[in-house]
């Protein structure tokens, strides 16, 4: 009994001594508790965070506009009409990236926002195996590999 009683005073020492130090946490997200918290120092303050981040609707408004913290993401974001023309021409997609051009990657490659086509379409006939990773390929896989290697 004396070594369990010793043992919760030395981690209850610990736990409070770790709180005090403790810097400000990024883990609970963006939102308006992000804003509205400043001192995520404790777990009840992190938790209140992300409760309040979670909230009505507030971090997903965040991510959509990118306000409360958020940040737009760095990776060029597929759209749906991307999606549905690879999914459509996926032999023609291969045989012209195999070719270095083409009409259906020149078409894929505005839909997700390529500006200097010709440079990008020499980079994936020379990568196109990382395009192309196996028979089984999906039209989505295809995209992301593209988006990966430009």
């Amino acid at each position: 009994m004396k070594n369990v009683l010793i043992a919760l005073s030395t981690t209850a020492i610990l736990a409070m001594s770790s709180s005090a130090m403790a810097e400000v946490h990024e883990n609970t997200g963006c939102g308006l508790g992000s804003i509205v918290i400043k001192d995520q120092s404790t777990v009840v303050m992190q938790v209140l965070a992300a409760t309040t981040n979670g909230t009505s609707g507030n971090q997903t408004f965040g991510i959509s506009t990118g306000t409360l913290n958020c940040k737009a993401p760095t990776k060029v974001a597929m759209n749906d009409q991307a999606k549905k023309f690879s999914a459509d021409n996926m032999d023609s997609i291969a045989v012209d990236i195999a070719a270095g051009e083409g009409e259906s990657l020149d078409t894929l490659l505005t839909l997700i926002n390529v500006e200097n086509k010709t440079a990008a379409a020499e980079t994936l006939k020379n990568n196109f195996a990382s395009v192309y990773t196996s028979s089984s390929v999906t039209s989505a896989q295809v995209v992301d590999n593209i988006i990966a290697v430009l």
